[in-house]
Order: structure tokens, then sequence, then C-alpha cells
């Protein structure tokens, strides 16, 4: 026996000593739940993830608002010079060529605005033209002062109008869909952090168990001497104190391991290391379901998702019939214009520029492929209402479910806690019992098990707890302790 301890005291002791440098090495320091919500939210790659996507989002946004603006453009050739032989047709029907010799530039300055409604473009514009003759040194000039030109397609899809009712529930949606990814960094975090301080636990408990298998051991040793318990119990006491040992390495491993891990997600530097801080329960907010249901349908990006969805199936549809059936373009140029060999002179004596043209496209056979596509697109929008109301069946449900969690887990973290205590106390009561020798190694084994079962339960409720109003809090997007909003919507988008 004296043999066995001594190679186990030469197997552990490099180790142990290992372990106890490292403890004493590291700077650690206490870190709370509310400083591991400030640091990922500042630090984690989730946070920065969600802030690319949402600026993406705010850009895409502008990029439509600019459509609905006046697009100011200055367009030129400065200069275009062509040297080189053209081909004309002379009266008797035969063809000859003719050289060219010029130097032009070309400026103009126009206003274009998109009308959503129509779908057409209104265009205000000013040109000058000048071309130099080489050959025989002479300049002439082309000017139209103003002109005001309409490009209206009709029994068109109106694109822009469909994005007036479609890009604002998108907006929304991103603006939503940010705080959503937020409150998921907290529930990310809330998930690492307990894992950590369950880890800790272990390994307070592995010490423990650890320290209490020597002292139980050397007492068991004594009684042996005296006759009070059997060898069997002895080796029995032995095995257990040699598992408490494994137990203190595994569990630092553990710890060591979920210490990296939620340090990772935090991107904090790799020779911090802190000490979680087991965090009160949480204050739970007196709701009812109804209001809940009211928060999470104002706050949250899944129905601004449905609208978008059905809207975008219904412009499908649009689409499809317009691109089906007869088709026009209209274009309608009014203004002045002059000429002369004078730069000046070109704006004296205007005369009307007018042009009108109408484009006409009329299908005459097309296999059935138009009408099929409204078929397409009309079983489309189907199957989209069919996922959309599938959707508000899942998230109602969830809300529900949600709810009902968040009553029970009060209750279920007091009574964790308060079997913990029982627990603590029974297996205190037990070891001083042994001690005394009124009960075996079997009863005190099981009042050890029962002690670090009730220690995890309670960790184990008390990350339910959070969890569970957290995830309430990703669904409303609402703070219930200071009663506030965490999503707030622009007057002016």
């Amino acid at each position: 026996m004296k043999s066995l301890h001594f190679l186990l005291a030469v197997l552990c002791c490099p180790l142990l000593l290992t372990l106890c440098l490292g403890e004493v090495n590291a700077q650690e320091r206490p870190l709370t739940l509310e400083e591991a919500f400030t640091l990922a939210e500042a630090h984690s790659l989730d946070a920065s993830i969600a802030r690319t996507q949402f600026l993406s989002a705010v850009l895409q946004y502008r990029n439509y608002k600019a459509e609905l603006l006046p697009n100011v453009v200055l367009e030129g050739n400065l200069p275009s010079l062509n040297r080189s032989l053209s081909s004309y047709q002379k009266e008797d029907g035969s063809y000859g060529f003719v050289k060219n010799n010029m130097l032009t530039e070309e400026l103009s300055l126009s206003i274009q605005q998109n009308i959503p409604f129509t779908g057409g473009t209104f265009t205000v514009q000013s040109q000058l033209q000048r071309i130099d003759q080489l050959g025989n040194h002479t300049t002439g000039y082309m000017s139209v002062p103003l002109s005001a030109t309409l490009q209206q397609p009709l029994f068109h899809a109106k694109t822009l109008k469909w994005a007036m009712r479609i890009e604002p529930e998108k907006y929304r949606e991103a603006l939503k869909q940010y705080q959503v990814n937020k409150e998921a960094i907290y529930l990310n975090v809330i998930s690492g952090y307990f894992d950590l301080l369950l880890a800790m636990a272990n390994l307070n408990i592995a010490k423990i168990n650890s320290g209490n298998a020597v002292k139980l051991l050397d007492i068991a040793q004594g009684k042996r001497n005296i006759g009070l318990i059997s060898q069997n119990e002895v080796y029995q006491l032995e095995l257990g104190r040699i598992n408490a040992e494994a137990d203190v390495i595994s569990a630092r491993q553990a710890y060591d391991d979920k210490m990296l891990t939620l340090r990772n997600y935090l991107r904090m530097d790799s020779n911090d290391t802190f000490i979680p801080v087991t965090p009160q329960g949480v204050r739970y907010p007196d709701i009812t379901l109804e209001q809940v249901m009211e928060l999470a349908y104002k706050n949250n990006p899944v129905v601004h998702n449905v609208n978008q969805r059905i809207l975008e199936a219904q412009r499908r549809i649009d689409q499809a019939k317009a691109d089906r059936g007869f088709r026009a373009d209209l274009f309608a140029s009014l203004g002045n214009t002059g000429s002369d060999l004078d730069f000046p002179n070109s704006y004296r004596n205007l005369q009307n520029r007018e042009m009108l043209s109408l484009g006409v496209r009329v299908p005459i056979l097309d296999w059935g492929k138009g009408r099929g596509g409204v078929k397409l697109a009309e079983s489309e929008k189907e199957v989209v209402a069919q996922q959309t109301e599938q959707t508000l069946l899942n998230f109602n449900r969830n809300i529900t479910l949600s709810v009902s969690q968040l009553r029970n887990q009060a209750q279920l973290v007091n009574l964790a806690q308060y079997a913990d205590s029982i627990a603590q106390l029974r297996y205190e009561t037990a070891f001083q019992t042994f001690v005394m020798g009124s009960i075996n190694v079997l009863d005190i084994n099981a009042a050890q098990i029962d002690r670090d079962n009730a220690r995890r339960k309670y960790i184990n409720e008390l990350y339910l707890s959070w969890l569970c109003y957290y995830n309430l809090r990703q669904i409303t997007l609402f703070d219930f302790i200071s009663n506030t909003n965490i999503v707030h919507l622009s007057g002016n988008e």
C-alpha cells in the first residue's frame, strides 16, 4: 500500500505542481455577465458581422431613395476627331467616297427625374455642339438652350412604384434584424459564460472532493487499525481518492477549454484570464401573453419579412402580366434649337425642336409562354402565402412557449437554490456522521453525489432563467426591466 502511495505521488506531483504554478502566475480578475455583454457587443466577430450587414442594408436603402430624387448629369465629347472616308450614294445610283476631316466638341447638362407612379422619366436638358472643318478652317455651332423630354413606357410594370412599397419594408426589417442579431450575441455570451461558470463549479467540486477523499481515507485507515470498518471499505475510499484526483485534472482541462472559448468569442487577450461571477437571478417582469404578442408583432422583423415576401410575389405577377401583352413606349421632346457660324448667334433666331415617337410591341404567337409566366407567378404567390402563414404560426408558438417558460423558470430557480443549500447541509452532516462511525461509505458517497448534482442543477436553472429572459427580449425587442423598446425607427426613413 505504501509503495502504491509513493508511485501515485511521483506521477501526480509534477502535474499538480504545474497546475499550482499556473494558478499563481495567471492574472485573474472577476468578470460579470454584464461586462461580458459589453465586451461582446464591442469586440466580437458576430457584432462586427451584424454591423456590416446593417450598413449594407442602409446603403441599399439610400440607393433606393436616390432613385426618387433628380439626377443631374454633365456629359460631353471634348474633343472628337474624325479623319476618314465615308461612302455615299450618288444621284445615278452609284457609290462614291467623301473625305471627313473635322473636329467636334459636344457638351450637355441634363436634369432627370424618375416618375414612380407612371414608370416614366422626365428630363430637362441643355446642349451645345461645335464642329471645326479642318480642311477649309470653318467653325459652326448648334445650340439647344432648353428641351423637355418624356420617356414613358405604356402597359409596363412600374418598377419604382413597387420599390416604394418594398424597400421601406426591407429597411425596417434590416433595422430590427440588426437588433435581433445583437440580442443573439447576448444569448451566445450567456451560453459561453454559464458553460465556463459550470466548468468552474465542477473544478471547485473536484478539488473539494479530492481534499475530502484524502481526509476520509486517513480516517478510514485509523478506523481499520482498530477494526471498526473492513479493508474493502478502505480500498473503496482509496479508489475514490484516486478517481477524485483524476477528476481534478479532467475538470481543469474542461475549465481551460471553456475559458478559451469564451475569451476567443469576446476577442480578449490570450493572457487575460478571469473568474466568472455567479449572477443574481433575473428580475422577472409581470407580463401577459397578450402584451408579449402585441410587442412581438410591433417590433420583431418577421412581420416586415412576411410583408416583403408577399409584395415581391405580387410584383412578379404584375411583371409577368405586363410582359405577356401589348406594350408601347412613348417618346416626346419639345424645345428649341439654333445654329450659326458664330457662337452668340447660335442662340438667336431659334427654331422649334419637336420629336415624337411611339413604339409598339404586339405578341402574335408565343405558344403560351406569356400565359404560363403569369400562372407560374401566381403559383409562386400561393407558395409564399402558405410559407408566410407557417412562419407566423411558428412565431406565435415560439412566443407562447417563451412566456410559459419564463413564468415557470422563476420558481425552478428558487427550488434549485433551496435544494443546493439542503444538499450541502446533508453532505456536511454525512461527513461528520462518518467521522463518528455512524454511516458507511456508500451513504457518504450518495450524499456527495447529491450535493454535486444539486450545485450543477442550480447553475443550470440559473442559466435557463437568463436564457429565457433574453430569448423573450430577442422576440419582442423590448427591455422589460426598463420598460422601453430596444429598437427605434426613424421618422424620416
